[in-house]
């Protein structure tokens, strides 16, 4: 598995020119947290935005940004623009499904600011094994 494929619900992660970065992709439904640090050299903001649509291709406006309000995007919450070396936190309640996460100051989308993210029904991580199937491999 890739180190960013294991849920987690503790995330920390950054924002910079032109990349959004996270230690996981993927969370398991409920409460997430995001630490999110600005190393860019510019104010960026975060966004959790629930989607459909393919990483990098929710419509833009002539302005270089997507309308929050428009049909098929869901803005959940976000850290509102944040300083250059200042790290924000955001905890929200998120439902299994699509979402990407990202910037969405003019042209800041378009170019590169954007990561997938998908949330999962928890019991998907139950163990298969039984545990005293465990417990007799261990004996």
């Amino acid at each position: 598995e890739e180190p960013d494929s294991k849920p987690r619900n503790a995330i920390a992660g950054d924002v910079r020119e032109w990349a959004v970065e996270t230690t996981s992709a993927r969370a398991i439904a409920g409460d997430v947290t995001f630490a999110i640090t600005n190393f860019g050299t510019m104010k960026h903001e975060f966004l959790v935005v629930k989607t459909d649509f393919e990483p990098g291709k929710i419509p833009l406006t002539s302005e270089g940004r997507f309308d929050e309000e428009s049909e098929g995007v869901s803005v959940i919450d976000e850290i509102p623009e944040f300083e250059v070396k200042t790290t924000g936190l955001l905890t929200v309640k998120l439902e299994p499904g699509k979402y990407q996460l990202l910037c969405n100051i003019a042209g800041h989308y378009k170019a590169g600011m954007y990561k997938p993210f998908e949330v999962v029904e928890g019991d998907h991580y139950l163990p298969l094994k039984k545990p005293d199937e465990v417990a007799r491999r261990l004996k």
